[in-house]
């Protein structure tokens, strides 16, 4: 039988995710400051971002156009999905099938739900 790589799993590997969302956020929102916590089950990977909102869109909220603040981040998100189902298959090494992407303003926390393939049977 050939030598089969080890996925990564474990602590490690939810630190790493939770990493790479937190620089995605970074990335697309301009804010780094998030903290991420990342659970894994099966094939599914959920990634939970606590204190997600900028100034202005806390300022947004606070006027009470929360919804316009949810629509737009909806909206960058759905731009960015290639690079936050590439992260989770670089670090996973499992493909990604669906990704779905969640927001509430008030706390503002964001939750990234990964489904990935599930991995081949062995025999």
């Amino acid at each position: 039988m050939p030598d089969v790589p080890a996925l990564p799993g474990g602590e490690q590997l939810t630190r790493a995710i939770s990493a790479a969302m937190v620089k995605l956020y970074g990335e697309v929102y301009g804010r780094g400051q998030t903290t991420a916590s990342t659970y894994i089950n099966d094939n599914v990977v959920v990634c939970i971002l606590e204190d997600i909102l900028t100034s202005p869109e806390r300022k947004l909220v606070a006027d009470g156009a929360g919804k316009e603040v949810i629509e737009a981040r909806v909206a960058f998100q759905a731009d960015r999905e290639d690079a936050f189902t590439a992260a989770v298959e670089a670090l996973t090494l499992r493909p990604v099938v669906a990704f779905m992407s969640a927001n509430q303003t008030t706390p503002g926390i964001a939750c990234e739900m990964f489904f990935l393939a599930p991995l081949p049977a062995h025999p």
